[in-house]
């Protein structure tokens, strides 16, 4: 009987404990995961039309900052989210040298970057959203989870909507 109400207690403790700590950074977890495959996709496609443009320095500028962003992409979230937002503000350049281009088949792939680009803008929403209640439980919980879990806030992503915006014709 006691070591039935001891064995119930653990398990109501781990529950409670996860339920506090652990459900926001899981789901922090799932979306960043989501956001490693699209960026990956995006990334991919957009290096097989890096060669076709004329300029080389947004050439070597953009190839340089998807490495970089790719080799952040096992150093966590924060190392991601900041090499992310750099390439970025380079990829803007770099669409509308893309879109100058005639190419049928270059067009074609530049269309399936600018899908991605739309489903980023949305993960990158969701993920600032659990972020946010991560960081708000951590601070919820400052004494349990900072000092004795070790746990730290993430960043968010801040990406200003119009640096973000689709080229489209």
């Amino acid at each position: 009987m006691i070591f039935g109400t001891i064995i119930l207690i653990i398990i109501f403790a781990v529950f409670l404990f996860y339920m506090l700590y652990f459900k926001e950074y899981k789901e922090v977890m799932a979306n960043f995961n989501t956001l490693v495959k699209v960026m990956e996709t995006r990334d991919l496609l957009l290096m097989r039309i890096l060669p076709e443009l004329k300029d080389k320095k947004i050439i070597e500028e953009t190839a340089r900052l998807v490495e970089q962003r790719m080799q952040c992409k096992n150093a966590g979230c924060n190392a991601l989210v900041k090499s992310d937002v750099e390439l970025n503000k380079q990829l803007k350049q770099t669409y509308e040298e893309i879109d100058k281009l005639k190419n049928a088949l270059v067009r074609e792939e530049f269309k399936r970057i600018v899908s991605l680009e739309k489903n980023l803008k949305v993960i990158r929403r969701e993920y600032n959203k659990a972020v946010e209640k991560y960081n708000k439980n951590l601070i919820n919980h400052n004494i349990m989870c900072i000092k004795y879990l070790r746990m730290k806030p993430l960043d968010t992503y801040k990406i200003p909507e119009k640096n973000n915006k689709d080229v489209q014709k």
